[in-house]
């Protein structure tokens, strides 16, 4: 099939369960690839963001395993179908981040098993895909496992938070006297609450993930979008903030791991080009040079679905087919922090 003068290759998409190694938890995932083995050039693993699941990703997952890529996707402990009960969504159960990152771990290895069966190949390339909370995920994974993966894309990056550790400590306290099942509407406003307020007069809730009404209407009716997080996952996530944004405490055994942000210029999320440039600049400090980032004019914080996304899309697909062996890396004082 032809598109746009684009070549597009006919694929399957199936859906599957993969059992975490944490605690048996079944996690939904679906899987797109190219149908002749033969046109497979690489992986990719996407890592949804807080509060969604992997059905909304399905546009662009087609979009990558059209031009040769095997993707797979799946929804996060306590998202999507990864629940065992409807009343779990937003509960990451007791694993918390250590469980999210396992079971991450869990899907890259199978992933790499499945497209090496499939291809006979061992020498495909591995990328992850990561959006918003999905990048704190992706990045305290690098701790353990970034030889795992070849390439990494984080997504609407949150920037570090000021009162990150004060805010755990209130978290833990509600835990203490109402449980870890609990719901906060303190919590919420505290950690997503200032997100709001410089699209306020749109007088849409949730306005500040993206420009087009449309895509926010979609989000608002979706019933696994935008529930309140449980004690518990806000835990897990404000620990993985504190995890992120701390040097040190690990040896990269993949310093030359190309890494980029992508990032909407308008997204709360990120708060500001200076502050996308810290979370950049972090990852330097921590050994990874080859880091850099762009933003996005007049886009929020779902990129992937914003007016213009097809930039966005060729844009990653251009750095997953770019042959970084034979490029050479800036140093970091010459690299442009967010275009």
């Amino acid at each position: 099939m032809e598109k746009n003068g684009v070549l597009l290759m006919d694929i399957s998409v199936k859906e599957f369960q993969h059992i975490s190694e944490a605690d048996g938890l079944p996690l939904s995932a679906l899987r797109a690839e190219p149908e002749d083995a033969a046109e497979v050039c690489g992986a990719a693993i996407i890592v949804h963001g807080m509060c969604e699941h992997k059905g909304r990703y399905e546009p662009f997952v087609r979009f990558l395993a059209e031009r040769g890529y095997i993707v797979t996707i799946f929804d996060q402990r306590g998202h999507g179908g990864s629940v065992r009960d409807p009343e779990d969504l937003g509960y990451l159960y007791e694993g918390g981040y250590q469980a999210m990152l396992s079971d991450i771990h869990g899907m890259v290895i199978a992933a790499k098993a499945y497209a090496c069966e499939r291809t006979g190949r061992t020498d495909l390339p591995v990328a992850m895909i990561a959006h918003s909370m999905g990048t704190l995920c992706a990045r305290c994974y690098l701790r353990e496992h970034d030889d795992e993966i070849d390439k990494l894309v984080l997504l609407g990056c949150p920037s570090k938070a000021t009162g990150a550790k004060a805010g755990l400590a209130l978290v833990k306290g509600l835990i203490a006297t109402r449980g870890d099942r609990a719901r906060s509407k303190t919590v919420d406003f505290i950690v997503g609450g200032g997100f709001e307020k410089a699209f306020a007069k749109e007088h849409t809730q949730y306005a500040w993930t993206n420009s087009d009404p449309e895509q926010v209407r979609l989000y608002n009716e979706d019933p696994l979008c935008g529930y309140h997080f449980t004690l518990n996952g806000y835990k897990a996530l404000i620990e993985m903030m504190i995890l992120t944004y701390t040097e040190g405490g690990f040896t990269p055994r993949n310093k030359d791991l190309p890494i980029r942000f992508f990032s909407g210029a308008d997204d709360p999320c990120a708060i500001s080009k200076q502050k996308l440039g810290e979370a950049i600049r972090c990852l330097r400090k921590q050994g990874y040079q080859n880091t850099k980032g762009k933003r996005y004019p007049g886009m929020r914080h779902e990129i992937l679905r914003e007016r213009g996304k097809e930039t966005v899309w060729n844009d990653i697909l251009a750095f997953l087919q770019k042959d970084e062996t034979s490029a050479p890396v800036e140093s970091a004082g010459s690299q442009s922090d967010a275009e």
